[in-house]
């Protein structure tokens, strides 16, 4: 048996949106309950910032600190995605850097702090995807040049409270390294897999 699962497995698309000096994309999960983008905030520093969308007036909370002092798209690469019914998954890479950092959200205050580094050599085309099904969670991304076919992810077993170390989960999976989009987590015989643009074959989401 083979069924789409549409929430809790979400993941961040590019939307447009009236939220005020975002010099970067603003995205939104997949239930579309909550926006993550730039913000240029009272202390002149340009951070990431996310609200609910039911909230109107767009009640604000600041995700990272110390970011950029002058205008300029500092948190390139993003994602936002539900996590269970406790709030969301958040995971950017600094621009000019190779970091994958983490954090976890409810809507209120943070869940785990301090930010959670989980990868200091990271290398990726395109962007970071969100994975949450049951108790597990997984970062993907794809990889570059040679390896531009290849699907590498980070895994948590607890809902993002604990991570294990970034290995590879497909190679040559990536039909056409320029079309990987919009994914979806697809449950085969009670068994996770992912499914989406761009790729040649569902593919297994280990745990590890």
């Amino acid at each position: 048996m083979l069924c789409l699962i549409g929430s809790p497995a979400v993941f961040a698309t590019e939307v447009n949106s009236s939220v005020p000096n975002s010099l970067c994309e603003v995205v939104q999960s997949e239930d579309k309950q909550a926006l993550l983008w730039q913000q240029a905030f009272e202390d002149q520093r340009f951070d990431l910032a996310m609200a609910l969308t039911s909230d109107q007036s767009l009640d604000i909370k600041r995700v990272t600190f110390g970011g950029a002092s002058e205008p300029a798209c500092r948190y390139k690469i993003y994602a936002l995605a539900r996590g269970g019914d406790w709030g969301w998954h958040i995971a950017w890479v600094d621009y000019g850097a190779s970091v994958l950092n983490y954090a976890r959200m409810d809507g209120e205050a943070w869940v785990s702090s301090p930010v959670k580094k989980l990868s200091n050599s990271l290398l990726l085309k395109g962007k970071l995807y969100i994975l949450s099904w049951q108790q597990q969670a997984w970062i993907m991304w794809q990889g570059t040049d040679v390896q531009a076919g290849n699907l590498y992810a980070v895994y948590s077993a607890d809902e993002g409270r604990n991570w294990q170390a970034a290995r590879e989960i497909a190679t040559s999976v990536v039909s056409d390294s320029a079309a990987l989009g919009r994914l979806q987590l697809t449950i085969k015989n009670s068994q996770p897999y992912l499914a989406g643009d761009g790729l040649n074959t569902h593919v297994f989401l280990p745990s590890w």
